[in-house]
């Protein structure tokens, strides 16, 4: 056999094995485009989603920053009642010293001098007024009415 014969079947051969692997190639793309355009939907379709959780994730975060100053102002709110009760307990703390010094001063004059029996009388009528006073406030108070500051003035 002649050599230029091998080498035309050689060449042959080499390009029958190109347009083999050319074609192998074209088939592989677009084999593999199907699969590339799922690949593509399953991205998107992950971005729809992270997106949805961004948004869904600043509205659980502004709701907790709402509910958290909410919280703060209530707590302030309960702050200034639990003070105003402990001053009215100091006040009525107050009071009963203040009541008891009347009284025993009041007693004090009533054993030491019979001729103060008026003033006796008078001191003991304020005492009966600021006890009914204060049971009317305490009965006021358990049943809601109890009077105001400005309104007892």
């Amino acid at each position: 056999m002649d050599t230029t014969l091998i080498l035309w079947i050689a060449l042959g051969l080499v390009i029958l094995g190109l347009v083999i692997a050319v074609i192998g190639i074209l088939l592989l793309l677009k084999g593999m485009k199907g699969p590339m355009k799922e690949i593509k939907g399953s991205a998107d379709n992950l971005k729809e989603r992270m997106e949805n959780i961004q948004l869904e994730t600043s509205k659980l975060s502004h709701t907790a920053n709402e509910l958290k100053v909410d919280i703060d102002g209530k707590k302030e709110k309960i702050t200034t009642v639990v003070d105003a009760g402990k001053g009215t307990v100091n006040s009525v703390v107050d009071m009963n010293s203040s009541v008891r010094v009347i009284t025993s001063n009041i007693s004090e004059r009533v054993s030491n001098s019979k001729q103060n029996e008026a003033e006796v009388n008078q001191w003991t009528g304020v005492a009966a007024n600021l006890l009914g006073m204060w049971e009317a406030y305490r009965d006021g108070k358990k049943t809601g009415n109890a009077p105001t500051e400005r309104s007892r003035y």
